[in-house]
């Protein structure tokens, strides 16, 4: 019960916060993991992150599209290496929502890092709330990404912006990221 509650009350605040902006250019004001909120202020094991990421789309598996009345769906599964204070790779299932009379592009889904955070011992982490959105007409890409579920290593909670900076000559995606991570906890 408690699990549907939090999803429930997930999509109500993505519902909310789409219809009050929805806009890529205000999307970071409702959505910003960035900095941690209330007590954890004050929680000393947050610490600064920030480093690269390459989305390898050229391999991406497409399992499922379909036309809508506004564009398409499409279910995927891609994969997402990780450099800097992150160091890995992220295992993406994502369902993309193209709307092409609002020009836009959202990604939602679940996706799996697995790897070092800050030079620590391996993790696997688990987001199952993480959201792009893709500006279609110039290509802007912001992304949040709430990698705070443990699947296996220390207890470790990264949340994170991810800002597209553009293609490399494979057809790959490029971007920044930049947020917060902590380990805390046992394993």
């Amino acid at each position: 019960m408690k699990k549907f509650r939090l999803s429930a009350l997930a999509l109500l605040l993505g519902t909310l916060a789409t219809a009050a902006c929805p806009s890529l250019a205000c999307a970071g004001e409702f959505l910003a993991p960035g900095e941690p909120i209330g007590n954890q202020l004050n929680d000393k094991r947050w610490q600064r992150v920030s480093g690269q990421a390459v989305h390898f789309f050229p391999t991406a598996i497409l399992h499922s599209s379909r036309e809508t009345e506004a564009g398409k769906t499409e279910r995927s599964t891609d994969t997402i290496e990780l450099t800097g204070d992150l160091n890995g790779r992220i295992v993406y299932h994502v369902t993309s929502v193209f709307d092409y009379a609002a020009g836009t592009l959202v990604n939602t889904g679940h996706q799996v890092f697995s790897g070092t955070v800050s030079g620590g011992e391996p993790v696997l982490l688990l987001d199952d709330n993480f959201i792009f959105t893709v500006d279609l007409n110039n290509g802007d890409t912001l992304g949040k990404v709430f990698l705070t579920r443990t699947l296996t290593g220390a207890r470790t909670q990264c949340r994170l912006t991810v800002t597209g900076t553009g293609f490399d000559v494979q057809g790959n995606g490029l971007a920044d990221y930049s947020g917060y991570c902590r380990h805390y906890g046992r394993e």
